[in-house]
């Protein structure tokens, strides 16, 4: 063979195995929000083909400077904080930062909110990346919530992950929706202790042994769709809800569920300083939802003697419409004094309650009433032994 046909030959391998290595170490995938995301590794040396301009910094900059920038720029920048330059709004994810999907069921949107501290809850979201997952396929995706405010916007992430089936644990005998009121510590003593009273020592056990213990926190939405027979699960799993927003709770209990990261609903009570409690002590780890606007007071006569006794379902749906107004969610609704009458439940399911909550003692199971669902009161003076079984 001659050298310049060798020559060539040598030349025609190479560009082979320069091809073969692009199609291999270039391997993109589609993320989760709609673009390509690169295999890690590989990801770092496509970013280094972008120019400097365009690393997160430039991009938050730009929008907070200017106001004009592109779309993937001003989505840096909300998920950066930069959008809120008065650091006054507080973002939040409705159930886990990472929602686990059972292979081959649906992807029910958890949702999130944002909370302006002086304007108070902001609109519904833009959401990236919903679209893309394929629960079909294992694995983790991505999905992000942007908030826009007059001023100011913010944006957060969340992990879907979908679980082979294979490995997926499935719960079996109900959700427990634990059901909590008020929170004291030894130096902030109530006049009148009763089992609605929960320590702070106490209460922080708790969280300790769920978080030790892997629980899982489904959003309301997730909850709903578990309840229609519509998903799984996971056999761990519960709800936290504290009833009335009592102010040892706003205090104390709220900094022990940011502490230990599990997110729990708090139900409040419209007149009783409602809206300033949502704007004065927004956590992202505290989704607000309806105790009513201004039933929670005794004048019925039936049940536990709540005034929605006497109400008609109009005079209910216009309490509850003046509730959803100001905390701009219709997700939760607990039933003052657990009183439940057949024209709250027929308002309940005009309003588009996803769903609403007695104190009957028991665990939500799949196809129970989403306008009268059960819960497992926490006694403060229990302890951790019965907290447990109670789960």
């Amino acid at each position: 063979m001659k050298g310049k046909e060798r020559f060539l030959i040598v030349i025609i391998v190479l560009l082979s195995l320069v091809m073969i290595g692009e199609a291999i170490w270039g391997l993109r995938i589609l993320d989760s929000y709609g673009g390509l995301r690169a295999i890690p590794f590989f990801r770092a040396l496509l970013e280094k083909e972008k120019p400097e301009a365009a690393g997160p910094q430039a991009e938050s900059e730009t929008f907070t400077e200017t106001g004009k920038t592109s779309p993937e720029a001003e989505l840096a920048a909300l998920l950066n904080g930069d959008a809120d330059p008065e650091h006054h709004l507080t973002i939040g994810l409705h159930g886990c930062v990472v929602t686990l999907v059972r292979q081959g069921e649906p992807y029910v949107e958890p949702g999130a909110f944002c909370i302006d501290g002086e304007a108070g809850p902001l609109g519904e979201p833009e959401i990236y990346g919903a679209e893309a997952i394929d629960t079909d396929l294992p694995g983790d995706y991505e999905v992000i919530y942007a908030f826009h405010g007059p001023d100011a916007g913010k944006a957060i992430r969340r992990t879907v992950r979908v679980v082979p089936e294979e490995e997926y644990r499935a719960d079996s005998d109900g959700i427990a929706v634990l059901m909590y009121h008020y929170v004291y510590t030894a130096d902030d003593l109530p006049d009148k202790l009763t089992s609605n009273w929960i320590l702070d020592t106490d209460l922080e056990e708790q969280l300790r042994y769920l978080q030790e213990n892997d629980y899982y926190y489904p959003s309301l939405a997730e909850l709903r769709a578990y309840v229609d027979g519509k998903i799984s699960l996971p056999e761990k799993s519960c709800l936290l809800t504290f009833d009335d927003g009592q102010s040892g709770f706003l205090k104390y209990g709220s900094a022990l569920l940011e502490e230990y990261r599990i997110p729990a609903i708090a139900f409040l009570i419209g007149a009783e300083e409602g809206e300033e409690k949502v704007r004065d002590y927004a956590s992202p780890l505290i989704s607000y939802e309806s105790h009513s606007y201004d039933m929670h007071r005794g004048g019925g006569t039936s049940g536990h003697g709540g005034i929605i006794s006497k109400l008609t379902q109009e005079e209910i749906e216009d309490d509850l419409d003046r509730a959803i107004a100001y905390l701009g969610s219709a997700d939760g609704f607990a039933y003052p004094y657990g009183d439940v009458t057949e024209e709250a439940q027929e308002a309940v399911r005009n309003l588009g309650i996803v769903c609403a909550f007695t104190t009957v003692y028991n665990k939500v199971k799949t196809g129970a009433d989403p306008t009268s669902l059960p819960r497992v009161r926490v006694l403060g003076d229990a302890g951790l032994e019965a907290f447990i079984k109670g789960l």
